[in-house]
């Protein structure tokens, strides 16, 4: 689950104990944090690791929102088709799902059939997907997932 503000610009080199298969997005990145409107923030890189990719900031990050509706956003692809992908976007709030909704990809025409519900879930969720189709390409290749 990445923070609900973090909005990720480009990959974070990680150290050889980090699963990247495991990190909510797929991967580690660097980016911005825009929890303060107005005011964008570039985190330290440890707090990027440790808090903007792994959400659930709330009390331990000083510009989290304190009346924010969420504390963290989660992917999970529940379609995987040659055509593209569906997938379902989870707000949490107290490790619970406050919000969710469908986002559907187009793998060929690499477009958003169904949108994310902001621009900072759709930053995210396009880094999802390239995660996720740089981990399956074999399979894919092979025919999987038709």
């Amino acid at each position: 689950m990445a923070c609900p503000y973090f909005l990720p610009e480009g990959k974070l080199e990680t150290g050889p104990g980090t699963h990247a298969p495991r990190l909510p997005l797929g991967a580690a990145f660097q980016g911005v944090c825009l929890a303060q409107p107005g005011e964008p923030h570039t985190p330290p890189e440890q707090h990027q690791q440790e808090l903007c990719n792994c959400g659930y900031a709330r009390g331990r990050c000083e510009r989290f929102p304190v009346d924010s509706a969420a504390d963290a956003v989660r992917f999970s692809v529940i379609e995987d088709t040659r055509a593209g992908l569906r997938l379902v976007y989870i707000f949490e709030k107290d490790h619970a799902p406050s919000e969710f909704g469908p986002i559907e990809f187009s793998i060929a025409d690499h477009e958003f059939c169904i949108p994310a519900p902001n621009p900072i879930v759709a930053r995210q969720v396009t880094v999802f997907i390239e995660a996720y189709l740089a981990r399956t390409s074999g399979v894919r290749a092979a025919g999987s997932g038709d």
